[in-house]
């Protein structure tokens, strides 16, 4: 009787894991689909790259992207004279989403009211010189192109 049990036993362990030895078939999609799934897409192993920046050390990259375009507007701004009624030191942040494409483009802000009712058309300038940017290389995560979101400090010191 006892070894009666024991197959029984047997039999009814190998039923319910049975499961476990079973290979399922994964489609390639499925897997490419999990995997970029599981990414951390706020994390990229490279940034957007100008041209400029590619003969710099990894660790330099992002600050020379950063600097690349802070003196891009800078060298656009000094073109176009601003009249202001009062003094202004302020800084804004301005938000620049850098497409999977490569393409720049600049995010809607809020200004302050002083330097929205001194310098009106600020925005639209600002506009023009990230359009004139030089051409860049996207960011990449695991030798993927994918979309960043940049917010860079603008500070805006006018006597």
């Amino acid at each position: 009787m006892s070894v009666r049990n024991w197959y029984i036993g047997l039999l009814v362990f190998m039923i319910f894991s049975c499961k476990d030895f079973v290979l399922k078939k994964e489609h390639k999609n499925d897997i490419v689909k999990e995997s970029l799934e599981k990414l951390n897409w706020n994390q990229v192993e490279q940034p957007p790259l100008f041209d400029v920046c590619k003969q710099k050390p990894i660790e330099q990259l992002e600050q020379c992207f950063q600097n690349t375009i802070t003196q891009h507007i800078y060298n656009y701004f000094i073109k176009h004279t601003i009249v202001v009624k009062t003094a202004i030191n302020d800084t804004i942040w301005v938000p620049l989403l850098i497409t999977n494409k490569g393409k720049i483009i600049l995010e809607d802000f809020k200004l302050p009211p002083t330097i929205e009712t001194q310098i009106p058309n600020l925005k639209d300038t600002l506009q023009k010189s990230i359009l004139s940017l030089p051409k860049v290389k996207p960011a990449h995560t695991r030798s993927t192109p994918v979309t960043t979101l940049y917010k860079l400090p603008l500070v805006i010191h006018i006597d």
